[in-house]
């Protein structure tokens, strides 16, 4: 007999996951952008706890940092962390974002020691960056490629069977989708197509596995607990029915 996890919504995604991010000290403009993420994360059929855990986690022990560097050598633009930590995917992400919205797709980019890969691959599909391609060989030799083809339709090229959404602690390298665009014949190849996918999540909700329960530990950092003043000035439900 299968287990049966908890569904919620791609709303409830928003609200807990916001929640989760500001409950390891992540600012709120962030914290909003990695729970959009976690939305497009969801539409594509993955679990968004088991994608997302690691990297908070990481930012809660301090294993990560949000601290980002820029520079440009050899006219190539690199990201990095300047303190000696991974550079946290929820940082990276929006970072990776802000520079193809400014400079678009026909620019590349190079961003280093990334603990959480598929949280950059979420943001770039989440803000519909499309004909990019991103490489990037994991701290186990798995290596990954994912092409945004358009703004429905995007691949994964592997020929690890590791999922994409446990790869850690990576650099990545975007560019153009249409530059050395080889597949080498030991890869295999897994289209995706969000519309198709959003209905049957929209009908059905999105599944949360072993994961939620400590996604829901990091939210329950931004309750405020009751005490017998707060709920003498009216804080939460009341006890009687009044209305």
């Amino acid at each position: 007999m299968s287990k049966s996890y908890l569904k919620i919504s791609l709303n409830e995604i928003l609200f807990y996951f916001t929640r989760a991010a500001s409950g390891v000290d992540v600012p709120i403009g962030l914290s909003e952008d990695f729970a959009r993420s976690n939305i497009w994360i969801s539409e594509n059929g993955f679990d968004p706890s088991l994608v997302s855990l690691q990297a908070l986690d990481n930012l809660d022990s301090k294993t990560s940092s949000l601290s980002i560097k820029f520079e440009k050598a050899n006219e190539d633009p690199h990201l990095f962390c300047p303190e000696n930590k991974l550079l946290s995917a929820l940082k990276a992400s929006v970072s990776c974002v802000d520079w193809f919205e400014v400079k678009g797709s026909s620019s590349q980019l190079k961003i280093s020691n990334v603990d959480s890969p598929f949280l950059v691959i979420s943001a770039l599909g989440a803000n519909k960056l499309i004909g990019l391609k991103v490489l990037w060989i994991d701290q186990d030799k798995n290596n990954y490629q994912v092409n945004f083809i358009d703004s429905e339709e995007w691949e994964i090229v592997s020929s690890s069977t590791n999922p994409i959404e446990l790869s850690s602690n990576a650099d990545i390298f975007i560019s153009p989708i249409e530059s050395d665009h080889i597949i080498h014949k030991d890869n295999s190849i897994k289209k995706f197509n969000i519309t198709e996918k959003k209905l049957e999540i929209l009908n059905n909700g999105v599944e949360v596995k072993e994961n939620w329960q400590e996604i829901y530990d990091y939210f329950s950092r931004c309750l405020v607990k009751s005490s017998a003043e707060s709920r003498a000035s009216g804080a939460g439900a009341g006890l009687v029915d009044s209305d």
